[in-house]
């Protein structure tokens, strides 16, 4: 197993490693690294998906049901389902978290994902990709990613 290749993909921004499961794991676990200034993705709502974040390194931002939460290393944001969230990195260094997403599957996402955002150059268009996603993966959009600069 320590020679096969890690299993990343890259989200303009952040590299999310996926982490080998055996088959059958009702969860699955992603490693997150994000750069300083990764804006995350727009606030939404799973239905049916249950995401725990631990922050490792460096000051991950989460906003969970509108309150925002800056997370050192040692933090944990669970976020049930039917709960609006997001993440962000607005620290001064690269940030590092382990989500743990439950139950499995929800990773395939991710993949379809970087390999859409390929050819996207703004952020609004990757808003929309992920609103096209979003019916497929369980992923109600309905906010902007709450790491954007303040306009005005």
């Amino acid at each position: 197993m320590d020679d096969e290749p890690l299993d990343i993909v890259d989200l303009n921004g952040a590299k999310v490693t996926f982490v080998p499961m055996d088959r059958g794991t009702p969860y699955s676990l992603t490693e997150w690294d994000l750069q300083v200034g990764y804006q995350g993705p727009p606030i939404h709502i799973h239905h049916e998906v249950d995401e725990g974040f631990y922050v490792m390194e460096g000051h991950a931002s989460f906003v969970l049901d509108g309150v925002t939460i800056v997370g050192k290393p040692g933090t944990h944001v669970l976020v049930p389902k039917g709960h609006t969230h997001s993440f962000w990195n607005a620290g001064v260094r690269p940030a590092r978290f382990l989500c743990i997403i439950s139950p499995a599957g929800f990773e395939q996402y991710f993949r379809e994902l970087a390999a859409k955002m390929v050819a996207i150059k703004a952020q609004e268009d990757s808003i929309e990709l992920r609103k096209k996603l979003s019916a497929k993966y369980d992923i109600e959009v309905v906010g902007p990613p709450p790491g954007l600069p303040r306009q005005g």
